[in-house]
């Protein structure tokens, strides 16, 4: 697939190519608006994981030609599909065009002639690319994220929150990504009445899997597969009162706030739970007081772990290092 993205006045430019239409072996899917390139990566690239080749439409995108540039920088660490930028106008000496070329992208259409740009799209478009530029050759990575193995099966693992919106669903969805992007087989369960599901499978365009939906591996239901799995995680969301379910799993992961209007929350919740093995997840927690709030919330069933920023519910590479210390006891051979 080919994702492209495109300013208002270009929103046409590649419709020539035929590659719209419904029989294409490789169809197009474009969004048009103003946009900025790292936004787009960190917020939504991450549902077009799947595309082979990413158009840019240049004046669609409010970055400097310094900040587009680092930007596909940190776009190409990320993910793998052939970049190609549209900057009608483009001298060969201006520098982003050389900084295009030292990140590796060769593909660049810089005609202002219609027919010569249509030209240039399709060379771009072709199975080898644009030739006619010396883009710097990219070294791939070899092995790629360190995988274990998992031996368990069906390891019933419990996340709720002291109280509303302090990021239950997000460490839920969260461990769920990360344990299936390193070897683990995994189902997310909804147990709460937000309805996050539901629009997780819309916007994440998640595939279809009878009731439940699938992304990236890991399967998303309100109830456990059938088939077995390595670990089913439950999102409790915020439970002042957990259940047997909860109470009863084999791995509890309790969100609580630190802040001083949280504190009372988190602490009544702990309370409930005082004999229970229990990690408790802080997130929003400054470096500078994280070991005070360990010492008032630490106990001998409790170990605290500090959450980092996760603006991506999908992204299980922010606290990859968390989540590793509260599986390790599950990775074969650790």
């Amino acid at each position: 697939m080919i994702l492209y993205l495109s300013s208002t006045q270009h929103t046409n430019l590649l419709d020539f190519t035929g590659l719209y239409n419904a029989d294409s072996e490789m169809p197009i899917k474009k969004m048009v608006g103003n946009f900025v390139l790292k936004q787009f990566i960190v917020y939504d690239m991450r549902n077009f994981s799947h595309v082979t080749e990413v158009v840019l439409d240049r004046v669609a995108f409010g970055d400097s030609d310094e900040e587009f540039a680092e930007a596909i920088e940190e776009f190409l660490t990320m993910y793998n599909p052939r970049i190609s930028v549209i900057c009608e106008g483009l001298l060969q000496d201006n520098p982003l065009f050389r900084s295009l070329l030292e990140s590796g992208v060769g593909n660049i259409v810089c005609s202002t002639d219609i027919a010569e740009i249509q030209l240039e799209i399709l060379e771009c478009l072709s199975k080898q690319g644009m030739v006619r530029y010396a883009a710097k050759e990219r070294t791939k990575k070899t092995g790629g994220r360190k995988t274990y193995r998992f031996d368990c099966e069906n390891v019933h693992i419990a996340v709720l929150s002291s109280q509303p919106r302090m990021g239950a669903t997000t460490t839920a969805i969260g461990l769920c990504a990360w344990l299936a992007a390193v070897g683990a087989s995994v189902c997310y369960v909804e147990e709460n009445e937000s309805g996050i599901l539901t629009a997780m499978a819309a916007a994440y365009e998640m595939e279809p899997a009878g009731e439940d939906w699938r992304l990236d591996g890991v399967r998303y239901g309100m109830e456990p597969a059938a088939e077995p799995v390595n670990f089913i995680v439950h999102d409790f969301g915020c439970q002042p009162n957990p259940n047997e379910k909860a109470n009863d799993a084999g791995l509890l992961l309790i969100v609580c706030g630190t802040k001083p209007y949280e504190l009372p929350n988190s602490m009544r919740l702990l309370k409930r739970l005082d004999t229970v093995d229990a990690y408790v997840l802080c997130p929003f927690t400054h470096e500078a007081v994280r070991s005070d709030y360990a010492a008032i919330l630490q106990s001998n069933f409790h170990k605290v772990l500090f959450l980092e920023y996760q603006p991506e519910p999908t992204d299980g590479m922010s606290n990859s290092k968390q989540y590793k210390t509260m599986m390790t006891k599950y990775i074969a051979g650790a």
